[in-house]
């Protein structure tokens, strides 16, 4: 059942389940499981058109969006549940007029939502207007895109510490996963972004003046998180950059540790192969033969090293 809060000539704010007679401010708040009223309530206010309820009621499968009319604006914010790991999206519909606002639920509660209701109806600040409701919502909404936000930049400096820690550690499934989360929240900071920087303009002529500045607040706020995310995503490029060299280099090492073994072992391999030819060698009778081939064998190897050292090869 949709709930009714509403401003009374004493400056009361009150809650009712149907619509209130003479009120000078409303919030109606519609539940999940009654999107099929929100055109009927809506049109109790003003005269929507029934696309722009299809609106609201198609934005599940659409990206936030807002749309500005004669009587009211109406957009939709993206909504969510759960932490980082275990996002599960929604959507939230919203219908700002002179004295009204309607908030749709679509896809489940909103945490957000009851927050900002809690807080009006107690304190009754209904009297500050629809629209100062409307800034606790986006208020509450911010503070939640800022504790995912923290999660991800918590995340990247321990991701970033560890890479610094042990460098040759298998990392890069954790810095796609990460990677994924920052693109993730950054598909729901970025849109909304015109939202707010439109709300708090003077082309809504639904936001008092007076209250202007709490809407400029929220949107310099959700432009700095969406510059956080945009700064770890860099931050996770240039990562993955600095592992996939230290992965290279590593292999590098150990490509110049086995070349140094196999130039050292060469002239004894040469050498060995020579004296097992099966031809007539000189030194076959010889009864010192054997060790004069393993003397070889052993100054040359010595002379490589000692070049090798003295070339730097062993940094």
């Amino acid at each position: 059942m949709p709930h009714y809060l509403y401003l009374t000539g004493q400056k009361t704010t009150e809650l009712s389940d149907s619509k209130p007679e003479r009120a000078r401010e409303v919030w109606v708040d519609i539940g999940p499981h009654e999107s099929d009223q929100i055109g009927d309530i809506v049109r109790q206010f003003y005269a929507a058109h029934p696309a722009t309820v299809q609106r609201i009621l198609d934005s599940v499968h659409r990206q936030p969006s807002l749309l500005v009319q004669d009587e009211a604006v109406v957009f939709v914010l993206s909504d969510y549940v759960g932490d980082l790991d275990k996002l599960s999206m929604r959507h939230l519909g919203v219908f700002l007029g002179k004295n009204f606002l309607v908030t749709a639920h679509m896809g489940g509660s909103s945490s957000v939502v009851e927050e900002a209701w809690d807080f009006i109806l107690h304190n009754h600040m209904l009297d500050e207007g629809v629209d100062f409701a409307l800034y606790e919502i986006l208020y509450h909404h911010v503070r939640r895109f800022a504790a995912l936000n923290t999660e991800v930049v918590a995340g990247f400096e321990a991701l970033h510490a560890r890479l610094l820690e042990h460098p040759y550690r298998d990392l890069a499934g954790d810095i796609v996963h990460l990677r994924q989360s920052a693109m993730q929240l950054r598909k729901m900071i970025h849109p909304e972004l015109e939202i707010f920087a439109l709300l708090k303009s003077p082309d809504v002529p639904y936001i008092d003046k007076m209250n202007r500045p709490y809407f400029d607040d929220v949107a310099s706020r959700a432009r700095e998180l969406s510059d956080d995310v945009d700064g770890v995503r860099d931050g996770l490029s240039g990562m993955v950059e600095a592992y996939t060299s230290m992965q290279s280099n590593e292999i590098n090492k150990v490509m110049k540790f086995l070349t140094i073994l196999s130039v050292l072992a060469l002239p004894a391999t040469t050498i060995a192969s020579i004296y097992g030819m099966n031809f007539y060698i000189p030194e076959i009778h010889w009864h010192y033969g054997y060790f004069y081939s393993l003397i070889v064998m052993f100054l040359i190897t010595m002379l490589l090293l000692l070049h090798m050292r003295h070339r730097n090869w062993f940094r």
